[in-house]
């Protein structure tokens, strides 16, 4: 999941109402996403009972370690093992690019090093509090530095480099090495706005001195609110990252919410917010573009990629703000805006190149994040696609809309036009509620197990299709990807091990556990002038297949493997190091259906490997690998120029080739056809959709997998 920081639950940009508090609160923006599941969290036999003297933080800790050790699926033991892993990621935390601590500083941390599991038994936070003093002086020590350097004058004709990877750094061995360090690193900032204002035309005629001076300009006035920023980054906030390193310690999802932040989040979650429609998360000291949301205006541009990182962000033709550093409150703060008005992002790619990208905020159409379906007709086929952006469900509002009724219309609609085959595009759903995906499920089989879920301790629940009757028995394929998590999987797992659909994409994210929201306060018995407590979002349950497998960790691999940009990297929950193991249970009680798809498979494997725009994405995908092994970037102006200018051409290519070839043929079902021939508004919408599908290469092999099968394999479908 990378580095995910507790203020996660603030950055749902412009997403709406759609679901329930509880799903989006439980939903990760790299994929992981929130099951209704069907067990509550059960502590009634546990209370944290203090003296009544206790501080706010040792009735935290006690309430969180109670919790963690009673309630978590697979609590840790709290010994020297848990110790040092927290305190390494604190520190990791606290200071990814190595910019502020000194080697001496880390030495004298050590002393805390197999100390933290103490600390936590006895409500202690000395090392805590060491971490914060120390960071608070280096911080200020920064600043100064900085003030320092506002003359300086870079020559960018110098044969240097900077490593940009805090984790192949080492901690400066003292000031004057670190105060090189920051020099450095400014450099880097300058050189790389100064690359930007060369290329721009509306600088032309500019001399290169005034051009050095506006990048110095620009860089200055983003560093200065940086360290106005840093002020606001106090010692609450520090502790509550404190406890993260403590709850992420169990599992990438285990995680405490400060009282402000879970009040923010249901503010936000409340309301409808014009913005660019997109999910973000911190990845060591960068905001990263995790989740692009279905219909929104981010989405319409199409230039903004998941995994894109957010360097600078302008209102407009406004001088950009440079955003590394920054939390996400902040930088929430100022892409939203509104409705009409555009926001500028500068981002850095998966592949290393740079794009300034213009979106225009909009209000999100709530529409466009519901199932909606449309036909495409090749080989005198009609294939339906349905696209499912998540598993909704709104569990406060009996007659709201969930994923299980839509998807349902959407099925009998297309089996009214008559359609020869489906695709379900799961690709980027973080999932959502269980009780939806199991109905889904059903649709396509007899009634038997879909997906089994464990608690602790406990014996595995089967959740069961207890209807005999299939919506739709044709040739089904499903699209997923390394986002593709949770619910997703289940389906897609299910579908799978029934031999009911064929699976195409990448290895899904991974993510076969479920969370819940516990407040801390309610199981808190001590001085109520501590109160609140906060928040911890804690793993309880853990799904597996129909087969027995785990869902959780190594996701489900797809009979047909497509190339993806991130084929070589290590994505998804398995690049965590705290991520729960995998594992297996008995197999469920099902039969499978009677079909043999390895023709199938092999004919797509050989168009795969002939495609050029899979060539092309698999030629990305090593340079990509390359680009992220290697984070050194020049400081000699030609050097940087080159190295950026070959990610430029690689990402040219692939969109030229995008562009080219034939297009998919498209069209509306009836009852959309009538909407949008009345309604100006949602044909821009349909017409803009129809965009982004007509020359999807994923899409293309998967209708090409259904004429293959509806060519050679029964329709209908018997099971063994």
């Amino acid at each position: 999941m990378g580095k995910k920081y507790f203020l996660i639950v603030t950055c749902v940009i412009a997403l709406g109402v759609f679901f329930s508090f509880n799903i989006i609160a439980n939903r990760n923006a790299n994929g992981p996403g929130y099951s209704d599941s069907i067990e509550e969290l059960d502590m009634n036999n546990f209370h944290a009972k203090l003296n009544g003297s206790e501080g706010k933080r040792e009735a935290i800790y006690k309430t969180l370690y109670g919790l963690l050790s009673q309630g978590h699926y697979s609590p840790k033991e709290i010994d020297d093992m848990f110790s040092e892993k927290v305190f390494n990621d604190f520190l990791e935390r606290m200071d990814y690019g190595k910019s502020f601590f000194l080697q001496s500083d880390i030495d004298k941390f050590q002393a805390y090093k197999y100390q933290i599991d103490d600390e936590i038994e006895k409500g202690e936070s000395d090392f805590f509090q060491t971490v914060h003093t120390t960071y608070t002086k280096r911080s200020k020590e920064a600043e100064e530095a900085f003030k320092s350097f506002v003359k300086t004058v870079f020559d960018f004709t110098k044969d240097e480099e900077i490593e940009l990877d805090g984790k192949k750094l080492s901690w400066a061995k003292n000031k004057t090495e670190l105060r090189e360090r920051w020099l450095k690193n400014l450099k880097y900032r300058v050189l790389s706005r100064y690359n930007e204002l060369l290329k721009d035309e509306k600088n032309k005629g500019k001399s290169k001195k005034e051009l050095q001076e506006e990048a110095f300009t620009s860089v200055k006035k983003s560093t200065e609110y940086y360290y106005r920023r840093m002020k606001k980054f106090g010692e609450k906030e520090q502790f509550a990252f404190y406890l993260n390193a403590i709850t992420l310690a169990f599992d990438p999802h285990t995680t405490y919410l400060a009282p402000k932040d879970k009040k923010r989040f249901d503010e936000e979650m409340s309301g409808t917010f014009f913005g660019i429609g997109a999910v973000l998360s911190m990845k060591e000291n960068i905001c990263e573009i995790s989740q692009i949301i279905s219909g929104a205006p981010c989405w319409k541009q199409g230039s903004l990629k998941v995994g894109d990182g957010i360097l600078k962000v302008a209102q407009g033709i406004e001088e950009p703000k440079d955003v590394v550093g920054w939390d996400l409150e902040d930088i929430v703060n100022i892409i939203r805006g509104k409705k009409g008005t555009e926001v500028r992002l500068t981002v850095k790619h998966l592949d290393g190149s740079q794009e300034i990208i213009p979106i225009i905020r909009d209000k999100v159409e709530v529409e466009q994040t519901f199932a909606k379906s449309i036909i495409i007709k090749e080989k005198n086929n009609k294939i339906g696609l349905i696209s499912l952006p998540s598993f909704y469900a709104n569990f406060n509002d009996f007659d709201g809309r969930r994923s299980s009724t839509d998807m349902k219309k959407e099925i009998e609609k297309l089996k009214g036009e008559g359609v020869d085959g489906i695709i379900i595009d799961l690709r980027n759903n973080g999932g959502g509620s269980l009780g939806d995906v199991v109905d889904i499920a059903g649709y396509f089989i007899e009634d038997g197990p879909v997906v089994q879920v464990r608690s602790r301790g406990r014996r595995p629940q089967v959740m069961p299709d207890r209807d005999p009757s299939v919506l739709y028995n044709g040739p089904l394929a499903i699209l997923i990807n390394s986002n593709s998590a949770s619910a997703s999987e289940i389906l897609a797992a299910a579908m799978q091990d029934y031999k009911r659909a064929i699976i195409l994409g990448s290895t899904s994210f991974g993510k076969g556990t479920v969370q819940r929201i516990v407040n801390l306060d309610d199981y808190f018995q001590g001085n109520k002038e501590n109160l609140p407590l906060g928040n911890l979002k804690i793993t309880t349950q853990k799904f597996y297949r129909v087969n027995g497998g785990s869902t959780q960790l190594k996701g489900v691999e797809p009979d047909i493997s497509i190339p993806s940009t991130f084929e070589f990297l290590d994505l998804g929950e398995r690049k965590d190091d705290n991520a729960m193991e995998w594992d297996q249970i008995a197999k469920a009680d099902y039969d499978s259906y009677d079909l043999d798809y390895s023709k199938l498979i092999a004919k797509s494997k050989a168009r795969i490997k002939a495609d050029k725009k899979f060539n092309l994405i698999l030629k990305s995908a090593k340079q990509l690998k390359e680009q992220r092994d290697n984070n050194r970037y020049s400081l000699n102006l030609p050097k940087y120029q080159n190295q950026l200018l070959q990610a430029e051409k690689d990402s040219k290519a692939y969109e030229k080739l995008q562009k080219s070839g034939a297009k998919l043929t498209l069209a509306n079902i009836s009852a959309v056809e009538k909407v949008v021939q009345k309604d100006t508004i949602e044909k821009r919408k349909n017409n803009d959709w129809k965009k982004i599908l007509e020359k999807d290469p994923y899409i293309t092999e998967a209708v090409n997998v259904l004429n293959d099968w509806i060519s050679t394999l029964p329709r209908e479908l018997t099971v063994k």
